[in-house]
């Protein structure tokens, strides 16, 4: 959730309550995506606990199918 992700960097609750959902998760086989990332701290934070799926501002604003096709070619020829 995003609210927990937003302060995971300084605030031990919010990495501690997202460390045991990582953990339920994986112990019950059900994939798990995070949402909010912003910053490449929070992302940091997020691969060094497990986590491999994550969504946010940080990668993109949300966007129009047709400008999402676009975005993806232009990342691939990087």
């Amino acid at each position: 959730d995003r609210m927990f992700i937003q302060n995971i960097g300084n605030n031990e609750k919010d990495k501690q309550m997202v460390e045991l959902i990582l953990g339920i998760a994986k112990n019950m086989n059900i994939p798990v995506i995070a949402e909010g990332v912003e910053t490449e701290e929070q992302l940091l934070a997020l691969k060094k606990m497990g986590c491999r799926i994550v969504q946010g501002f940080y990668f993109s604003r949300p966007l129009h199918p047709s400008d999402f096709e676009s975005k993806i070619l232009q990342e691939t020829e990087k």
